[in-house]
């Protein structure tokens, strides 16, 4: 009967730390990528992107593409970070605004954020590093987009 008892115990243990174990690999970051344009603002800098780019805009976000996956992880308190790269597709210089989302495990949006990467010469794969704040420290998956590029559209800018 003791046996018994302890093998009991012994399965319990092993079965809570199988648990655990999964619901912390849960609580990793997934990543994945893509484009839209959907609309955002980012309360940090106050920059408002719109919902419906021209035709000329929506031709160059398509230009715009991730290379790789995004990165996410905390950086201190409720401050996440993404790390990746953005492609500038079209030969002229932009501001690419790439939208930051974390999202649960059953897709629930957690946190978002938009940020400018700025001055991407035409051609150029550059790096690009969003920061933002999120209500809880874990999310399931990340997703980036590019929802506005500016200058340069048609040969208009200075840059």
């Amino acid at each position: 009967m003791a046996s018994s008892l302890l093998k009991s115990k012994a399965y319990f243990v092993m079965l809570a730390g199988l648990l655990l174990l999964m619901f912390l690999a849960a609580c990793g970051s997934a990543t994945s990528s893509g484009s839209s344009s959907i609309s955002t603002s980012n309360s940090s800098n106050g920059t408002h992107v719109h919902a419906t780019p021209t035709p000329a805009e929506a031709a160059l976000i398509k230009q715009m593409t991730f290379v790789g996956s995004p990165t996410a992880k905390i950086v201190s308190g409720t401050t996440f970070e993404v790390n990746g790269k953005i492609k500038n597709g079209d030969d002229k210089q932009h501001d690419i605004y790439v939208k930051v989302v974390l999202l649960d495990a059953s897709g629930k949006l957690i946190a978002t954020t938009t940020e400018n990467v700025d001055n991407v010469k035409g051609g150029a794969t550059v790096a690009y590093s969003i920061q933002g704040t999120t209500p809880q420290a874990t999310w399931a998956n990340v997703q980036v987009a590019v929802v506005k590029v500016t200058e340069n559209i048609g040969s208009s800018g200075t840059d």
